[in-house]
């Protein structure tokens, strides 16, 4: 082996090959070497002992009688083969006269750069750095100016003569506000010149985290938007809300518009009325979209971004760009990260000692004993058994295995890209469950010559199976802490203790299974042809597909003896849900010059489809469990739910740009929709939109007196935006077969909905102002915006009284909800010294939701939901405190006088968030880095123990009756003050906790938090131990999701504030990504 060492080379002689030679050189020099492939053929080896040898004396032992020769050009080696003649320089000169000039590409610290384009200006000679970031150009006789550039880095630019050798080393391009593209749909636009409200997430900041569902990768790090993860079951639901909610109809989604590659995405839940109670409302679609083939999300807020898409866009749209392939020889990549999720935080329960106590208490307060059927305290139960139910029922260790791979390359006109993924999730519950995820990715694009011509294909495949069971054990973690063990000494359900019944046992539920198969297709074709140079055409022609299919299965084995199950208690629901759309935009665009700016116009169509069906079928009377899987078995089938709909949507819609100056920027945005979920003369609409912004740091006074102004932007917008996210033909009478019984052999139908062809469309009123500033070539940057929206002609469902046969009718009213706030975003690079880097990144959100009007609210049946003034996440309820002398909870009116009259209830309770936001730091130190996330909100949510099913002291069979410890400040005599009632375990007492909890001021609490969302430690392996496995680049890593949370909330979890929710996880996973 050889040690260099700048002044010594010494080491008894060896032998070894040049390439070997080559490679141990640049580990102890850090020179590179460059050499064409086939330079070494044949060569001998090499035998070399120097002791304080420079670096020229190694070399020339070397290459001492070797058909080489060398020349030092900055850090590299240049080898080149001696010709025939022996000398030196015979090489050069032939090299010279075929007008070649060779080089290598490679960053600042001396790795190669793949796919670098060269360009010799001036010309069409064009070609691209090799794996090693090697090339070689023709420049033909004299001098020319080559181009080297790349993304992400700063172009290069030199002038060369022809047979010579050139080191070209790329500087990282800092991300400044000139040269960062934002996708804002039909059109890109600059950041610096954009004139609406965009965010985006990279790639680099969601490969940074242990998701499977790219909604994940958004919590925290956007402005104006909140995504609550409802679930930590795999594959669960989440709610997205840009900017507040907007409507009162609850059946009027609040959810943004997805757009998967320029193919509209579906949001609408996908599963059946079995697993949404496993789910918490429905599988989320977005979890069959990998989040590490995501290139970028785009997230549009404002009227100026979004008008574009119309009513489709009213509550903001989410655009995410996956993967494609670019140009350079063949690229492989692959990752691996694996490992385990858990449950972060146990709510503090009652051990047994404190809980007998309570229960002895409430004995004792209510004058009463224990009767017989009080087993956990008269003896019957052991009074000193402990369990631990949180740690029996969600305390496992879920795994988590995400692998993916992928290929890529091309040449200058085409390029590819595919992609295989897998993902595993398993569950913190006992047994087998969890969900399995496979996809693959690929993209092709395709050019002609001039570049006239451009086709992009991209498709989507994935493919998921889910194992869950049909409830969350999250809602028995309150089972009495002396209940008996839920399975006896054969591993059987225990369904008896000493003789007297166990009513309810959480172990069946791992007997009642969801099985699922999910299939997703996405597919996108985007042409476009250049007629002019300023004029061309593109079309963009997508589908997607989703298609999921359940089996839920209720064996007798599940069920209680005591019930006396028969062959009908045998249950199986066989449930299908497909959802599938299309879409056809052709535009044209055109681009000129216009005085001293630049005009962009967009003209196009939009046609769009939806289809959508539902069926669950109960079928009964299965003769073994075995055969619940096969409908043909059973004995009875009933049809709970068929449904079909379709939904068709048409628009034309405009855009026109002007550039004045980079200083003075003008975009109008106008669009007409159709929609089939209007009536006849309600389905179409004229929405629009009109945003401005000043660059005034263009202007020659602002450069002269504040130099270290780098950007300085003022901009607005204002538009109007509809709304058609309500249910398929709502204008139409609905029939429904009622479920009851059947008259003359024939099954019954009943009215769903009554007609109306005269409502409309909602409509948003949007407006924005936003100041941004950059400070030392973007070095420093922030944006303040303000917002107002102003959502009016709300569609509601009107009650009807019952005679009607319906619960009411949709109508539009004239109730307005308005959002407002103010966000603030910021980015500053701290440290920039080389090999130490320190980039930090934050976001505020100040939100203000009010219901502004609501004519005739008073007498609506809305009257104790919203009052005007007030935001929409209101509880109206009584001023409720405990009784100092009853120890029971008192409602109060205004006058301090005891009432339970719902006019009484004066108290306005907000629930939701005061603010929130996030703070992303990223530091390297040499190959190591480190990128957390601190997310935080200040909030009031739902108090944890409104949520326990029964009051403290209370006893029923199912024995869900543990409490928090905080129960154990509680109110014991006469003048005590507590928020906590006295212990009680009658009737009276449980009705009294019960108004206190759905009624009382106490059903409120502060849930703010400060979470650790993310955390990645990743190292990049040196690239000499890299060269010999020819790996380019290796990473490894070390990740964590949800870390910790600080809060008062004593519940599971304050995001997510559930008491029968599986809370979000956390999770740790190690991972390897390889690049070669």
């Amino acid at each position: 082996m050889i040690i260099w060492g700048f002044s010594s080379f010494l080491n008894a002689p060896k032998t070894f090959d040049m390439e070997t030679a080559f490679r141990e050189i640049k580990k102890q020099s850090g020179y590179g070497f460059w050499y064409e492939k086939d330079v070494l053929k044949g060569v001998a080896k090499v035998s070399v002992s120097v002791k304080d040898g420079s670096l020229k004396q190694v070399l020339d032992l070397c290459f001492k009688d070797r058909p080489l020769s060398y020349k030092l050009v900055e850090k590299t080696v240049v080898v080149r083969r001696l010709e025939k003649s022996g000398e030196n320089g015979a090489g050069d000169v032939s090299r010279q006269k075929n007008g070649m000039v060779r080089g290598r590409v490679a960053d600042e610290v001396g790795k190669p750069v793949v796919g670098a384009t060269v360009k010799l200006l001036g010309t069409a000679s064009v070609v691209l750095s090799d794996e090693h970031g090697n090339f070689s150009i023709a420049v033909g006789d004299g001098n020319a100016v080559l181009q080297v550039s790349y993304m992400g880095f700063i172009p290069f630019e030199k002038e060369v003569k022809a047979g010579s050798f050139i080191t070209v080393v790329l500087k990282e391009e800092l991300s400044t506000l000139d040269n960062v593209n934002i996708n804002a749909g039909y059109y890109t636009v600059k950041d610096k010149e954009r004139t609406g409200s965009i965010s985006r997430v990279s790639a680099a900041l969601i490969e940074k985290q242990v998701i499977s569902n790219p909604l994940q990768a958004l919590q925290g790090r956007v402005a104006g938007l909140v995504v609550t993860q409802n679930t930590g079951v795999p594959g669960g639901s989440f709610s997205v809300q840009i900017r507040g909610r907007s409507s009162l109809n609850v059946q009027v989604t609040n959810d943004p518009l997805y757009v998967v590659d320029g193919v509209i995405y579906p949001s609408v839940k996908m599963s059946t009325n079995t697993s949404n109670v496993i789910t918490a409302g429905g599988a989320n679609p977005l979890a069959m979209v990998n989040p590490d083939e995501i290139e970028s999300i785009e997230v549009l807020k404002d009227a100026d971004a979004t008008a574009i898409y119309g009513s489709r866009g009213a509550n903001g749209v989410i655009l995410i760009t996956t993967k494609k392939g670019k140009g350079g020889a063949l690229r492989v990549g692959a990752s691996l990260n694996h490992g385990y999720a858990q449950v972060g935080h146990k709510v503090e329960l009652l051990g047994t000692a404190d809980y007998l106590m309570m229960r002895r208490e409430a004995f004792k307060n209510d004058g009463l004993s224990p009767t017989a059927l009080d087993y956990d305290v008269n003896g019957t139960w052991d009074q000193q058994k402990y369990t631990d139910w949180q740690q029996v029922l969600i305390g496992n260790n879920a795994t988590i295995t995400d692998a993916n791979l992928n290929i890529s390359g091309g040449n200058g006109v085409s390029s590819y890209r595919i992609g295989g993924s897998y993902q595993g999730e398993g569950t913190v519950f006992p047994g087998s469950f969890g969900l399995d995820w496979g996809g693959v990715h690929a993209s092709l694009n395709l050019g002609s010559l001039e570049n006239r011509l451009k086709a992009t294909f991209t498709v989507n495949y994935s493919h998921a199976k889910g194992r869950l069971l049909t409830a969350d054990l999250t809602n028995f973690i309150s089972l009495a802490p002396n209940y008996p063990d839920l399975h006896d000494g054969a591993g059987k359900l225990n369904w008896t203790y000493k003789g007297t019944p166990m009513t309810l046992n959480p172990m069946a539920f791992l007997l009642n299974t969801i099985t699922s198969k999910t299939d997703n297709l996405i597919g996108n074709i985007a042409l476009s042809y250049r007629v002019l140079d300023n004029l061309s055409l593109k079309a963009s022609l997508g589908y997607t597909t989703m298609n999921r299919e359940e089996l839920t299965k209720r064996p007798l084995e599940a069920l209680s003896p005591a019930t006396s199950p028969t062959s009908v208690n045998r249950q199986g629901y066989f449930g299908n849900n497909l959802n599938s759309s299309w879409i056809a935009e052709p535009q044209v665009n055109y681009r000129a010059s216009l005085g001293h700016g630049r005009l962009e116009t967009l003209v196009g169509l939009s046609f769009q489809g939806n289809q959508s069906s539902f069926q669950n079928i109960l079928a009964s009377g299965f003769n073994s469990d075995e055969l619940l899987g096969n409908i043909g078995n059973a004995a009875t089938l009933t049809k709970n739910e068929n449904t079909n709909s379709s939904y068709l949507y048409t628009a034309v819609f405009s855009r026109i740009n002007y550039n004045l100056l980079d200083k003075y920027i003008l975009n109008l945005t106008g669009r007409r929709d159709g929609s089939s979920r209007f009536g006849p003369g309600r389905q179409f609409a004229n929405f629009g939109a009109v945003g401005a912004a000043w660059v005034f740091s263009g202007e020659g006074f602002m450069q002269r007196a504040f130099p270290a102004l780098s950007l300085g932007k003022i901009r607005g917008s204002f538009g109007i935006t509809g709304n058609d996210q309500i249910p398929d033909y709502g204008y139409l009478q609905l029939w429904t077969n009622n479920g009851v019984g059947t008259y003359q052999g024939f099954s019954t139908l009943t009215i769903n909905r009554l007609s109306n062809a005269d409502y409309g469309w909602e409509t948003t009123r949007k407006m924005e102002l936003a100041l941004q500033l950059g400070f030392l070539k973007d070095r420093f940057n922030i944006e303040m915006a303000y917002y107002r929206n102003r959502s009016s002609d709300q569609l509601l469902l009107n009650p009807t009284p019952p005679s009607v046969g319906s619960t009411g009718i949709l109508v539009n009213l004239p109730a307005t909800v308005q959002n407002q706030g103010w966000e603030i975003e910021g980015s500053a690079r701290l440290i920039d010294r080389g090999e130490l880097e320190w980039s930090a990144s934050f976001n505020l959100t100040i939100p203000k939701n009010t219901l502004i009007a609501y004519p005739g609210l008073s007498s609506s049946a809305n009257r104790i939901t919203y009052v005007v003034g007030k935001p929409l996440s209101i509880r109206q309820v009584y001023n409720t405190n405990v009784d100092p002398q009853s120890g029971n909870y008192a409602f109060e009116d205004r006058d301090a006088s005891v009432t339970q009259n719902e006019g009484d209830r004066y108290l306005t309770s907000f629930i939701g968030q005061r603010f929130y936001g996030g703070l992303q730091n990223s530091i390297r130190y040499k190959r190591l880095t480190l990128d957390f996330l601190l997310s935080f909100v200040s909030q009031t949510g739902n108090n944890y123990m409104s949520g326990i099913p029964y009051g403290p002291g209370y006893f029923t069979a199912s024995a869900t009756t543990n409490q928090p410890t905080a129960v154990l400040d509680r109110w014991q005599a006469a003048g005590d003050i507590s928020n906590v009632k006295k212990f009680s375990t009658t009737i009276s007492g449980y009705i009294n906790y019960l108004n206190a909890r759905g009624d009382g001021g106490l059903s409120i609490t502060d849930a703010s938090y400060l979470k650790l969302r993310s955390v990645s430690l990743s190292y990049q392996l040196p690239n000499d131990w890299l060269e010999r496995l020819r790996i380019s680049d290796a990473r490894l890593s070390l990740q964590g999701q949800n870390v910790f949370t600080l809060t008062r909330y004593i519940g599971l979890d304050p995001e997510s504030q559930s008491v029968t929710n599986l809370p979000p996880l956390r999770a740790i996973t190690i991972g390897l990504k390889l690049n070669f």
